[in-house]
């Protein structure tokens, strides 16, 4: 056979006078095996130089010469040895496989194939052939030659730890079965392409070969999921965006390829900075989202403040939404579904908000134990000095919803209207100044459709009166023919103060009785009552 082949030959000049180059290889071994030639010779002498060169070659044709470029093959290359069902015909070798080993038999001059056996005729499938002289067309024919040596059994041929081959096999003790020695492959489409071991660098044994969170490992490049009882490739081991295997356990940040939170358990999850534990899962940070339309409710997330001096941020909803466990937060969200509900016990092991508990289908069997107050309906406005930056309107009439910098949009006063004169008034200085939003003036509620879901109808009604007046007798009346806050469903009668009288810019006089109004809903709230009832109702 010869030495070096594939030559290639542009076309040839009308110069026979043509100049052969021949580029010296760095190889120390090739100088020791062919002389370094440099010539010039005619082109028939340049054609057949090459036949005789240790050097794979091909020729380009330039105006007044050949230019023959040589690449190095030499004989100490380590051979790439083709895998079952592959082309072995240039390495007459097979990778280990099979219950006997693999043999490399050939079909024909141009195609020779890794198999565990081969019978001589034609295979069954075979689908190339070629046409002879009477039209006829024929199926190749393997002549099943061997070509090289068979190569050793798989490792997992041998079923008993003592037969297990070392070195290029090893035991495993947790799938108790003999499998290929990774370490023993140095080259990485090699390992890849062997089962149970994966390409990190370095060959190692497969992530997913380990059946227990014990065995898992190296520790930094697989990881055990808790979850689906299994070993896996570590997220932080796949180095670009197309590796990444997000559809999975693994997230992309822009940078990195990230365990998904989702897939982590408690104390993992509380180690990560971009991820929080929500009652009994791993979830994505609420803080990772920088804006307010970005901010998802349903990872539990509500754009409000930490606390009263923080800017307002997208934060872990401390209540619950419908459908979640409330028993440790003890109130429901409002901003996330649960308006106008209470946090209901249904035993030891769950409670959930509802709009009521016990008349239901759903909830007769509970025990019903209210746990912390029912959740307040939003307005859908921010009150003056408050953050508007969801709702982008004012509660207040003369308000607008102005934006003062990136952490802070509220409602300040733009406009003060008096009986006979309005006062125009600058945003405050320093501020942005956009505007988002008006106030709101006096509006109506359409009612609920009929049959939609209401909350309950209950009214817990109060009214107070000055002692020793007029207003006293008045109640008494009401008392007496049921009606007022004596027609409601639960009631409390409370004592007021007299007020000083003032005026106003119009020159009327009225009450100044804040104060006594301040101090009337203290002791509604302190009475406790209104807590039983669906609605509150303030009564003259």
């Amino acid at each position: 056979m010869p030495y070096y082949q594939e030559v290639s030959q542009g076309q040839q000049t009308n110069d026979v006078g043509a100049t052969a180059t021949l580029e010296q290889p760095s190889s120390n071994n090739f100088l020791s095996k062919r002389p370094l030639l440099s010539a010039a010779c005619g082109v028939g002498a340049v054609l057949a130089l090459v036949a005789c060169l240790p050097q794979r070659a091909s020729l380009r044709s330039g105006p007044n010469s050949l230019d023959i470029t040589l690449g190095l093959i030499g004989t100490d290359e380590e051979v790439q040895c083709a895998a079952e069902g592959a082309n072995c015909l240039s390495s007459k070798c097979c990778v280990d496989g099979g219950s006997k080993g693999l043999m490399c038999y050939a079909k024909s001059d141009s195609w020779a194939e890794c198999q565990p056996a081969c019978e001589k005729g034609v295979h069954e499938g075979e689908k190339h052939g070629t046409w002879d002289a009477t039209g006829t067309f024929h199926l190749d024919e393997w002549s099943c030659e061997e070509l090289g040596k068979r190569s050793n059994p798989s490792c997992s041929a041998f079923d008993a730890k003592h037969d297990c081959p070392s070195g290029r096999c090893a035991w495993s003790s947790s799938t108790s079965a003999c499998k290929t020695n990774c370490s023993s492959l140095a080259k990485s489409d090699i390992c890849a392409a062997t089962d149970g071991c994966m390409w990190k660098g370095e060959c190692l044994e497969a992530c997913d070969s380990f059946s227990d969170a014990k065995t898992c490992g190296p520790s930094d490049k697989c990881i055990w999921r808790a979850g689906s009882n299994t070993c896996e490739e570590g997220c932080w081991t796949f180095g670009s965006k197309e590796e990444c295997p997000t559809s999975g356990s693994c997230t992309w940040d822009g940078n990195l390829c990230k365990e998904s939170c989702s897939t982590l358990g408690e104390d993992a999850c509380k180690s990560k900075d971009r991820c929080q534990w929500s009652g009994s899962d791993c979830k994505v940070a609420c803080k990772t989202f920088p804006t307010s339309d970005s901010c998802p409710h349903d990872l539990g997330c509500i754009w409000s403040k930490e606390d009263d001096d923080a800017p307002e941020s997208c934060i872990a909803d401390p209540c619950s939404a419908p459908g979640e466990d409330c028993r440790s937060t003890k109130c429901c969200s409002s901003e996330r579904g649960a308006v106008g509900m209470t946090c209901y016990s249904k035993d030891q092991y769950w409670a959930a908000c509802a709009p009521s508990c016990g008349g239901g289908n759903d909830t007769k069997d509970w025990a019903c134990s209210a746990l912390g107050e029912r959740s307040k309906f939003p307005t859908g406005c921010a009150w003056a000095g408050t953050s508007c930056a969801a709702d982008k309107l004012c509660c207040n009439d003369g308000f607008e919803c102005v934006v003062k910098d990136a952490q802070w949009t509220a409602c300040t006063q733009t406009v003060k209207r008096e009986t006979w004169v309005t006062h125009y008034i600058p945003i405050p200085a320093g501020w942005q100044g956009t505007v988002v939003g008006g106030g709101r003036r006096e509006y109506s509620l359409d009612p609920a459709p009929a049959g939609t879901p209401t909350s309950g109808t209950r009214l817990y009604c109060f009214m107070a009166i000055l002692p020793d007046s007029n207003e006293v007798t008045l109640m008494k009346l009401a008392k007496r023919n049921k009606v007022s806050v004596f027609a409601c469903d639960g009631y409390d009668i409370f004592n007021s103060w007299q007020s000083q009288m003032t005026q106003w810019d119009s020159g009327t006089a009225t009450l100044t009785n804040t104060d006594v109004f301040i101090k009337i809903w203290d002791q509604v709230y302190d009475a406790g009552h209104f807590m039983n009832y669906d609605w509150t109702v303030k009564v003259d």
